[in-house]
């Protein structure tokens, strides 16, 4: 986190949009966060977990999953980590840097996602996270790991997502060159036999790459007409293509731990101790943390009283009542209310 240069504050009004554990000011193209004297700049558009990872991660607490559809989530959830590492870097971009995280976007019908978006100057510049580990043997179509598995080269895949961007833009009236580059996250990654080209970012050039980019002291017009078309085209969720079958009778009934995702299947009182790990929790967020699962996992039924007071283990009927009447809009009238 970088202190914020005196005389260097913000010029434009600025209004707060959020406040919790720290004030958020919302400037003309970008986000400051501001604690203890301190700034940092926020992408201008964050990146947020995808639906598919949250399904499987409530999925891994309540079912047991097979080894397919368990290796399919941790590679999510592996590859999610790796997204995050990048974001640690591209935050100490200057504001002259537009950054739009995690894009889904839709051309022709075919969807194509995009880990980061760097909206600079002249340029924009496509990143793809990979959080892979140990030895890889470089090759054109394909890499091959000490152990003898075989990946595909992302930048094959990253390649298709940079000529359908360019189509999207050319459709957007935008000139801008587009360049990309797979960034390889883990300090633990080692590509051997690799050709001296230029569309692989390894861990210790992430910072000095960043560096190179050619930024003027604010963005321009044009690189917030771009991102602000970018925002407004991204999908909020990919057409789920895999996911294990569950019914609501088979999952385990509780309500997850917030730091080791143990399931409780009783609550009592203001405040609980996980059993597992013993961390201290408030009861009625553990509570609408449990609604919120239900919500993901089943968005077609409906969420009532008795039927959260089953999905949230034994307890008090009324403390679920209540988080509901708090939290979420009552429709229709005595046994036919439900919440949205």
């Amino acid at each position: 986190m970088r202190r914020c240069p005196p005389g260097n504050s913000p010029t434009k009004k600025i209004t707060p949009f959020e406040s919790q554990n720290e004030s958020f000011y919302r400037a003309n193209a970008y986000i400051y966060a501001k604690s203890h004297n301190e700034v940092r700049i926020i992408a201008y558009k964050e990146r947020t977990k995808p639906k598919l990872l949250r399904i499987y991660e409530v999925l891994s607490t309540r079912m047991s999953l097979d080894w397919e559809n368990q290796q399919y989530y941790l590679n999510h959830q592996k590859g999610f980590e790796g997204e995050g590492v990048l974001d640690e870097s591209t935050e100490t971009l200057p504001p002259g840097c537009l950054v739009l995280n995690d894009l889904l976007l839709e051309h022709r019908n075919s969807f194509f996602q995009i880990d980061a978006l760097l909206v600079c100057a002249d340029t924009l510049v496509l990143l793809e996270a990979k959080n892979y580990e140990g030895v890889h043997y470089w090759g054109a179509e394909k890499f091959t790991k000490s152990t003898g598995t075989v990946l595909e080269n992302p930048y094959l895949q990253l390649q298709k997502s940079k000529v359908k961007l360019e189509i999207l833009l050319q459709s957007l009236s935008c000139r801008m060159k587009v360049e990309a580059y797979v960034v390889y996250v883990n300090p633990e990654f080692i590509l051997l036999q690799a050709q001296n080209n230029d569309n692989y970012i390894l861990p210790s050039q992430i910072h000095s790459y960043l560096r190179t980019l050619k930024l003027n002291s604010q963005p321009n017009a044009e690189q917030k007409r771009i991102a602000d078309v970018l925002v407004r085209l991204h999908k909020q969720d990919y057409p789920a293509t895999k996911l294990p079958v569950y019914q609501y009778e088979h999952l385990r009934k509780g309500l997850s731990c917030f730091s080791c995702n143990a399931l409780m299947t009783s609550f009592i009182g203001h405040y609980m101790h996980c059993p597992a790990c013993g961390e201290r929790m408030n009861v009625k967020r553990l509570i609408k943390n449990g609604i919120d699962d239900f919500r993901i996992l089943f968005p077609e039924q409906k969420v009532t009283t008795n039927r959260m007071s089953d999905w949230c283990g034994s307890g008090d009927k009324d403390r679920i009542y209540r988080v509901l009447k708090e939290n979420y809009q009552a429709k229709g009238n005595n046994h036919g209310r439900h919440y949205v």
